[in-house]
């Protein structure tokens, strides 16, 4: 009997406020094959993300909140995860633009999307992260 390795899926943890977001990211990536967790910013969401260490991480922020760049700059920080490509999402171009500009300070593995994203586009983006599912 010959015994097959199974290879483990790629693993994608989005973190955003909006649970109809997070609903459609999972559904398409779940569909290309990627294992997906979501969350929002939940006071645990770090330790979930550490202790999981996903392959890649799609991260929303905001111009009114600081939670989505607070969380990059402690993901930046920790040994553990500062190696973790990120997708940085947000509604604003403008923000993401600016995001783009000052991508050393949240780590060099970024990529930016502006939403709603082009479902097509997000995929393609996920992986030229990670690599097929």
């Amino acid at each position: 009997m010959h015994d097959r390795q199974q290879t483990p899926r790629k693993h994608v943890f989005a973190v955003n406020s909006s649970p109809d977001f997070l609903l459609i990211v999972r559904e398409v990536l779940a569909h290309e094959g990627y294992a997906v967790t979501t969350s929002d910013f939940e006071p645990n969401v770090f330790t979930r993300i550490v202790m999981r260490h996903p392959d890649a991480l799609m991260i929303d922020v905001a111009p009114e909140e600081s939670v989505g760049w607070d969380l990059l700059r402690g993901l930046h920080l920790e040994p553990q995860t500062s190696d973790i490509p990120v997708l940085v999402t947000s509604t604003s171009p403008t923000l993401l633009e600016n995001a783009r500009e000052e991508a050393t300070r949240y780590g060099t593995h970024r990529s930016f999307l502006t939403k709603p994203p082009d479902l097509d586009e997000l995929v393609r983006t996920i992986r030229e992260m990670v690599g097929e599912a």
